[in-house]
């Protein structure tokens, strides 16, 4: 069977220390299509920083002599944009792995410096950390009390940015400690990419955003975002896939594409990130550059074939166990199938027979096979008539899994065949689409044309979904092929997020089907059908993992939340799919 290959992820060569020092000699000065700025050009600048540093600049057209505190001085090239009355200026310092990226309101004469360095972690150094923190411009007055600071005044917003370099982005910030983003103009399609990201507020107009593309490039963009007129500045700093210094800046100019509901207390206003205690003990001003991070292609073992078909003969849990995403919410099974001898015929693809035995158990074979084959299965009623059920294929080699949702009312089918095996790596699941009929005796008769479909109507929604009273999310829908979830913090703050490949198809207007495979992370697949008018889901997770303090497993486990619509985004335009 074709099923999908993996290319969610590109691979990034791990750098070296040397390297890495290597690339920056000497100083590289940023790039730019447009006009930089020459404000500052003639200017000194004394930046008086909260704990005492502070940095000294004096300006030339294009370079700069730096200071920073008692350190001697040196000279680099910089460059510098302007919107509004903000200065964005960014240099490398000689002879090192640093640089900084200076957001100056020369109104208030407010700063918030980004002191930023090559050090990533002991896998990997090519990832760009930061510190930043807040000061002022020493004009010989009395030092101003006021500071920008952290905010959730944009969470949830979605932009469009259409850049002077030709890129040409979509931004999704349903978090106050991470951000997904989609690059329209990547030649792969755009997918959807989450990065650990900073909000800091300058005053209602004017915001700044930070990320790092950590488990990806590497590269930190830094902007300031204008959300009167929807313009932006910005300068990134990293590696690119050929290894190549991307040290660059930008203006671009776009729309609001909408806004997921946040889900805070009205009275929170974001000026402290709601960490809880385990993850402060880690993120702290003492631990200088530390931020959320989630590595998960460094949290799963890299199982080879052998080990994989080791786990399959030895440790299977065929709803057996709980998912993380099992819980009281999870719909009750169905005994609607129960009795019931069909057929299901689809398009392109296999045709399989059922006899539904009981509650929890079934037979099935390959139309036309001789012998019968007994499995374990759990299946819902996610709406009137749309059964979802799912059950391992025994003996399949690499190990398939096969999710059926079917309309008793329509005749009409979907199953999302899935194996171990994607072509990336032979632990993470692949899986594929098909559409069909079903036969039933005394049942509707099988429409010549008419199936269920992919759909593009769930792309730009966003919905939380509440699992258990310990693990609830928010999705965004945010790609007719991929889709981020984000991991509450305390005080239902937006927290950590990652992304996945998913596809998506309507069943009928009370149901759509949804299935992702967690590439590059535990490779397990989902699926589920959600019903709209009940704002609850139910499907399955499959997969291989581990489990604490046991061996791992390859294990078929359900899954159900409840819902809440957080509006959405109008996005749909920008990928030119009906």
């Amino acid at each position: 069977m074709d099923f999908f290959k993996s290319t969610f992820f590109n691979h990034y060569t791990p750098l070296t220390d040397a390297q890495i020092a290597a690339k920056l000699k000497p100083p590289a000065a940023p790039v730019s299509v447009s006009p930089l700025s020459n404000t500052l050009s003639g200017k000194s600048l004394k930046i008086v920083l909260d704990g005492g540093m502070v940095l000294e600049y004096k300006f030339e057209k294009d370079k700069l002599t730096f200071k920073e505190g008692a350190a001697a001085a040196v000279t680099a090239p910089y460059a510098a944009k302007e919107l509004n009355e903000i200065i964005l200026f960014t240099h490398l310092i000689p002879g090192t792995v640093r640089g900084y990226g200076v957001v100056y309101d020369t109104k208030t004469n407010l700063v918030t410096a980004y002191e930023l360095w090559f050090c990533g972690f002991d896998k990997d150094k090519r990832e760009v950390w930061r510190d930043f923190k807040y000061g002022y411009v020493d004009i010989g007055a009395l030092a101003p009390q006021k500071r920008h600071a952290l905010t959730n005044r944009i969470e949830g917003k979605g932009t469009y940015w259409k850049n002077d370099n030709g890129v040409e982005m979509l931004y999704f910030f349903p978090s106050v400690v991470w951000s997904s983003f989609v690059e329209l103009s990547d030649p792969l399609g755009g997918i959807t990419i989450t990065a650990p990201s900073d909000y800091i507020k300058i005053n209602d107009r004017l915001y700044i955003y930070s990320r790092v593309e950590h488990e990806y490039s590497g590269t930190f963009t830094l902007e300031v975002i204008d959300l009167f007129t929807i313009r932006h500045i910005g300068m990134r700093l990293g590696f690119d896939k050929n290894d190549a210094l991307d040290y660059s800046m930008y203006y671009g100019e776009g729309e609001i594409t909408g806004q997921s509901t946040n889900l805070e207390p009205l009275s929170d206003y974001g000026t402290v990130i709601p960490l809880g205690e385990e993850h402060s003990k880690t993120i702290n001003p003492q631990n200088k550059g530390v931020r959320p991070v989630y590595r998960p292609r460094f949290m799963h073992k890299d199982y080879t074939q052998a080990e994989v078909d080791e786990i399959v003969k030895t440790n299977s849990k065929i709803f057996e166990g709980r998912s993380i995403m099992s819980s009281k919410n999870t719909m009750e099974p169905s005994d609607y199938m129960v009795g019931k001898q069909f057929t299901l015929r689809y398009d392109d693809g296999p045709a399989w027979e059922y006899d539904i035995t009981s509650i929890s158990e079934l037979k099935w074979c390959t139309a036309g096979e001789k012998s019968w084959h007994t499995e374990k299965y759990e299946g819902y009623e996610a709406a009137k008539d749309i059964i979802i059920f799912s059950h391992i294929c025994t003996g399949s080699k690499p190990l398939r899994n096969l999710t059926h949702a079917i309309d008793f009312s329509k005749a009409l089918t979907t199953c999302v065949d899935a194996q171990l095996g994607n072509g990336r790596k032979p632990w993470e699941v692949g899986h594929k689409a098909f559409f069909g009929v079903m036969d039933l005796a005394g049942g509707p008769v099988p429409p010549a044309v008419v199936r269920h479909g992919f759909t593009t109507e769930l792309v730009g929604k966003a919905f939380s979904w509440t699992y258990s009273d310990m693990m609830m999310s928010i999705h965004v829908y945010s790609t007719p092929d991929s889709y981020s979830w984000t991991i509450m913090l305390e005080k239902n703050a937006g927290g950590w997020m990652w992304s996945s490949p998913c596809l998506y198809v309507k069943l009928r207007d009370d149901a759509y089907l949804m299935s992702w495979t967690e590439d590059t992370c535990n490779g397990n697949q989902g699926t589920f059908v959600v019903n709209p008018r009940i704002m609850h889901d139910g499907g399955f997770f499959f997969g291989v993992g581990e489990s604490p303090n046991s061996p791992p497993d390859v294990h078929l486990t359900p899954m159900g939340a409840f819902a809440r619509p957080l509006h959405g985004f109008d996005i749909l335009k920008y990928f030119g799919k009906k």
